[in-house]
Order: C-alpha cells, then sequence, then structure tokens
C-alpha cells in the first residue's frame, strides 16, 4: 500500500457484512494493486466508516461509489511516489484468472526496467515482455497469443523487424505519448477473460537520492 494510512467516510447505511465484503473488494482492486517499489510498511491501514445517517443505499450503487474514490485515491498516491514523475498504469486482459492478470500485471509495474523505460519515454516493448516471461509457472502463458500495447498503440507483435516498436509503429509518436504525465501499458494474454489494473510509477533518479541521502 506505499506506506499508507486512508479512512473512507460515508454517511450511507450499510449493514456491517455488507461493508466489509464490498470495502475488502474494492481495496483488492485499489490500494492493494498499488506498487511503487514491491515494498511495504507496518503501518499500512485501509478502513472504512459508515455512520448511516443518510438512510439505506443500494449496495451495488455503494460499491460502485466506493470503487471510484478508493481508485482515484490509489492513482494520486501512484503518481506521487517516491521520485516519480509518471503514473504508471499497467492493464492485463485475457487472462486466465483475475489471480493470473494481477501477477502478470504486478511483475510488469514492478520491473526496474520497464519503469526506467517510462522514465526514459523508451517504447521497447522487450521489456514489457521480458516482466511476463519472469510469471513462468504459468505455463499457459504463450507468446503467439500475447499483445503488448503503449497508450492503445500496439507494439508486439508487429509486422516486420522484431525491435522496439518494429517497422509498424511510428516510433517518434510513441516518444512522445511515453514524455507525457500518465502512462498507459497493455497487456494482452489471449488465454481467456479474466482481467486487471495496477498502479504504479516510473523509477528516476530522484528515487534514489531521496532513499540514500538520509539515516532513519
Amino acid at each position: 500500500m506505499a506506506t499508507m494510512l486512508a479512512f473512507v467516510l460515508t454517511d450511507a447505511d450499510v449493514p456491517l457484512m455488507e461493508l466489509r465484503r464490498s470495502f475488502g473488494a474494492v481495496v483488492k482492486r485499489s490500494f492493494n494493486s498499488l506498487s511503487i517499489d514491491t515494498d511495504t510498511s507496518t503501518s499500512d491501514t485501509a478502513a472504512v466508516l459508515a455512520s448511516g445517517v443518510a438512510g439505506q443505499v443500494g449496495i451495488g450503487e455503494f460499491e460502485l461509489a466506493l470503487q471510484g474514490v478508493c481508485t482515484e485515491l490509489t492513482r494520486m498516491l501512484a503518481a506521487d511516489g517516491e521520485g516519480a514523475t509518471k503514473l504508471l498504469v499497467v492493464e492485463v486482459s485475457g487472462a486466465r484468472d483475475d489471480d493470473q492478470a494481477r501477477r502478470v500485471a504486478k511483475a510488469v509495474v514492478n520491473s526496474p526496467l520497464v519503469k526506467t523505460a517510462v522514465h526514459g519515454a523508451d517504447p521497447n516493448w522487450g521489456r514489457v515482455a521480458m516482466a511476463v516471461g519472469k510469471c513462468s509457472d504459468d505455463s499457459d502463458i504463450d507468446q503467439t497469443r500475447t499483445r503488448i500495447s503503449f497508450g492503445g498503440t500496439q507494439v508486439y507483435p508487429t509486422e516486420g523487424s522484431g525491435g522496439p516498436g518494429g517497422d509498424g509503429v511510428d516510433l517518434e509518436a510513441l516518444e512522445s505519448y511515453l514524455r507525457g504525465d500518465e502512462v498507459h501499458i497493455g497487456v494482452d494474454l489471449g488465454i481467456a477473460g479474466s482481467s486487471w489494473t495496477v498502479y504504479g510509477c516510473d523509477l528516476s533518479d530522484g528515487y534514489v537520492r531521496i532513499n540514500a541521502d538520509y539515516t532513519t
């Protein structure tokens, strides 16, 4: 959770067990899908408090609103990561199940080589493929079915060259996109229908200085 204390307050009247279930599901796809550098803190906490003053609401509507709030907070945390200059959003689709999608997405967002490539606006899809390949226990991942994209532009596979971007991709346009404040990387495994999105940031020299130049 990136060394975080999060307290969400609502005046909705939600039964305790439903509140716990909803918040657990929301946290799984928001705060627990955040990674700055893979490390965690002993003080990481997320809590929801409901006063019930406003009366009952539909649980589906409530959970959707709760997801929106927590996802926006997660995005803010990722964009404000130590030394961060860019928000990195990785979406894995076409996975066998949610666990596989989350596992692969975390492998990509946590890769130092991917994070430094994003920092340097280098559209090197090979680093993303490498991160996916680290999930070696997922033997059903097949490179012939996998698709990789930057900002919605597919970079693997492309016709022609197997180098970064390939012959069929406008590298200047990709580099321009990667210089933006928010970078999306998509990985379609082509296995089934599950998907997961994780949030992180680039890896800059500022991160090293922040964590090297003080004594705890």
